[in-house]
Formats: structure tokens, C-alpha cells, sequence
């Protein structure tokens, strides 16, 4: 996994089988937004451009640059403002037991859901995630024992089979083992 990481931990404070994998929102998942940006970017300035070539401005050419430069400024500066706020504070970690999602800058909130609990789980990759993204995508859980998030969305994952997969086998397992332990 290319954004995920094992953490270590000591010796003598987790088994070998205990779980602890971190990662975090993947930039990867805004390529598309980035290509819609260039392509609205490319299509202003070639709009100025045929203006000014054909002198449909007059005179009035030089505002409609500052215009169109202070335009282009503005949506570049949200792409990326969003694009660092997302990879900044968004981050999630699997254990053996719960599943943690926190999220936030100056309000920051975290929520985790028991893995056992968890009903349903759902990978989910568009198109566009996996062609021009990179192979992002998604991840969707549904947990009815959770009363304030019954359904979580786990966005921007690079490697969304991998964590999908570690995500079910260990609910499974999870299930498994406490259905042994109670004889249900």
C-alpha cells in the first residue's frame, strides 16, 4: 500500500497479530477536479485571447486580463487550499477492534465505529477514479449500532481494495471469533 503504514509499536504492548494501519485522504482522488480546472483555465485565457485578436475589446483589453488573470488566481487558490486541507486533516486508522476517522483543522473531530458492529461494507471507484485519479476510490459503511454515523464514507483511499479488504476479513474474523466464545 502506497499510503498506508504499519506502525510499530513495543514489544511487549501489542501481540504479532494485533492491527494498527494508518493512512490518510490520497491527493490522488482531486486529479479530475484538476483536470476540470485546467480545461475551464485553458478555456478563459483562449476566450481573452480570441478577444484580443480580434479586437472585440477595443481598448478595454488591459481590464479584462486583470480580470481574467485575478479569476484564474481565485479558482487555482480554492484547488489548492482544498487540496491541502483535505491531505492535511484527513486521516484513518484500522485496529484489530474499531475503525477511527478524524477530520479537521481548527474543529477537529474524530469518530470510530466497532468493527464488529459494522453491517455492510462497499468499495466504490468511478470512472474518473480509476482512469484519471489513479485508482482511488471509496469505501462505505453501514452501521446500524452507531446512532450518530450509521453510514461512514471513507473518501480519497488509495489503495481502496486493500483497505476494503482488510477492513471485511477483520469484521469477519471479528464475528467469527465471538460467535465461538459465546456458541451463537
Amino acid at each position: 500500500m502506497s499510503n498506508t503504514t504499519q506502525k510499530n509499536t513495543p514489544a511487549g504492548e501489542l501481540n504479532a497479530t494485533e492491527l494498527n494501519l494508518e493512512w490518510s485522504y490520497s491527493g490522488k482522488a482531486m486529479r479530475g477536479q484538476m483536470l476540470f480546472f485546467c480545461l475551464l483555465s485553458l478555456a478563459v485565457v483562449g476566450g481573452g485571447v480570441y478577444a484580443t485578436i480580434e479586437e472585440l475589446l477595443g481598448e478595454a483589453y488591459l481590464p479584462v486580463w486583470y480580470s481574467i488573470a485575478g479569476g484564474l488566481v481565485l479558482l487555482w487558490g480554492y484547488f489548492y487550499a482544498v487540496y491541502l486541507y483535505r491531505t492535511l486533516t484527513i486521516h484513518y486508522r484500522l485496529t484489530n477492534q474499531r475503525l477511527y476517522l478524524r477530520r479537521g483543522l481548527l474543529t477537529r473531530t474524530s469518530d470510530s465505529m466497532e468493527l464488529i458492529h459494522i453491517d455492510d461494507v462497499r468499495l466504490v471507484q468511478t470512472l474518473t477514479d480509476r482512469l484519471i485519479n489513479g485508482g482511488v476510490g471509496s469505501i462505505i459503511i453501514w452501521c446500524a449500532a452507531d446512532k450518530t454515523h450509521p453510514t461512514l464514507i471513507l473518501k480519497g483511499i488509495a489503495s481502496p481494495r486493500e483497505i476494503f479488504e482488510k477492513i471485511d476479513s477483520t469484521r469477519t474474523a471479528l464475528r467469527a471469533k465471538r460467535s465461538i466464545l459465546t456458541g451463537a
